[in-house]
């Protein structure tokens, strides 16, 4: 048997000890609940008031066990920082989600700011209603049902973290609602804005200073090129973009371009519109360090460089800036459809919108091609729907179909 030290007491037919650890002059509590030791602080320097607070402490404790209850409680802060590690760990093997990145944002910004020090048991409705205020103080305004998903889905995933390691009983997970705001519809640009934009951007280029200002507007408009030809995000999924990822491919005698972007869906191959490659290989021949091999030889070898960079390699984090200045200076910065600003987002929308109307793609390709689902699809395009079925809704098709049928028999039209 264990001997105690001198300043260790036993209470409850020595189920439970009350001790001091050295240089301390508060006394602490220990015992054992299903396989668990529970070590508690009780706060106390008297003796006796110390025995008193164990003694009720052990006896919650034992109530907890008895109705199936977490024995070992933790505290938000706690239970958070294990659940960040695991994303992270996940995402370093190139396991995890692209955005639990967005989960790990909002834990530290706001989930821990809120609940870090209360326990993870102690999370009701009442405290979710009282965290919602704070989150709306701290941000300025109703946060968007997007954004409510993200938190909602972080929240949970730090639940999820405490159930499984039997903090947390699941049917004590408190509920989580999105009362946000809806989306609003994004800003693109129509096919006579984006027209004027491509055409002004080669004199608004040479109106920069030389050196690298000129460099930013040259690899801008590339930028700008192939993101409104691919529909991929900008952000994560271009400026990870390697040459290595991009494939040439021939079929029934023609060629096509492939890249394998990585973004919030994982990893997914889109196909390029046909001029895309001639904006790769303006890329391709401002790079010092590999515009003496061919642009073919540069595929096939897979080369492992990043595709959207300055002509000395740096990888510029700064195109966004270059892109609202250059639309500030030509008048295009506001959609004058939503109110809103426009930013290197608004391409892949304008992709989508063009994919649509004009080249007939349907929605289930969409999807698979921009990496998100046919419901967004669905969401964000909707205002679209009364053009894309406007022979249908005029009664043109059913006209052009009578036609033809006459044409056919043989009558006048």
């Amino acid at each position: 048997m264990r001997q105690l030290r001198d300043d260790t007491h036993l209470i409850l037919d020595g189920e439970v000890r009350v001790y001091r650890r050295e240089r301390s002059k508060r006394w602490q509590t220990a015992f054992s609940i299903d396989g668990h030791v529970v070590r508690v602080s009780t706060g106390k320097r008297d003796l006796e008031e110390a025995k008193e607070y164990a003694r009720d402490t052990y006896l919650e404790y034992k109530f907890r066990h008895k109705n199936n209850l977490p024995v070992v409680s933790k505290k938000f802060s706690d239970v958070a920082r294990l659940a960040i590690a695991d994303m992270r760990k996940q995402l370093d093997a190139g396991l995890g989600k692209l955005v639990y990145e967005d989960y790990i944002v909002c834990i530290e910004r706001y989930l821990i700011p809120f609940f870090g020090a209360q326990y993870v048991t102690s999370i009701d409705y009442e405290k979710i209603q009282q965290f919602y205020d704070w989150r709306r103080n701290k941000m300025g305004r109703e946060p968007k049902a997007s954004t409510l998903n993200t938190h909602n889905s972080a929240m949970n995933r730090v639940f999820d973290e405490a159930v499984a390691r039997g903090f947390l009983a699941h049917k004590n997970v408190p509920l989580l609602v999105n009362k946000g705001e809806k989306s609003e519809r994004r800003p693109d640009f129509t096919r006579e804005e984006y027209a004027t934009m491509i055409r002004k951007l080669p004199s608004w280029i040479n109106q920069g200073k030389a050196g690298k200002p000129t460099d930013m507007r040259h690899l801008m408009r590339d930028y700008v090129l192939i993101l409104a030809n691919t529909g991929m995000r900008h952000g994560t999924e271009a400026l990870n973009l390697r040459w290595k990822h991009i494939t040439l491919f021939e079929e029934n005698g023609l060629q096509y371009l492939e890249m394998s972007v990585r973004g919030k869906t994982g990893r997914r191959d889109i196909i390029c519109r046909s001029g895309t490659i001639n904006y790769l290989k303006r890329i391709h021949e401002r790079s010092d360090d590999i515009k003496h091999m061919s642009f073919e030889r540069l595929i096939k070898d897979r080369v492992d460089r990043p595709v959207f960079r300055l002509p000395d390699g740096t990888v510029s984090k700064n195109l966004h800036q270059t892109f609202r200045a250059f639309l500030t200076e030509t008048g295009l910065i506001k959609c004058p459809r939503t109110g809103q600003n426009r930013t290197l987002y608004s391409l892949r929308h304008t992709y989508a919108t063009f994919a649509l109307l004009n080249d007939g793609m349907d929605i289930h390709a969409l999807a698979i091609q921009m990496g998100t689902s046919i419901g967004m699809i669905e969401r964000h395009y909707s205002h679209l729907t009364p053009r894309l079925k406007k022979e249908m809704l005029t009664g043109k098709r059913y006209e052009q179909s009578r036609l033809e049928y006459e044409e056919e028999q043989g009558a006048e039209p």
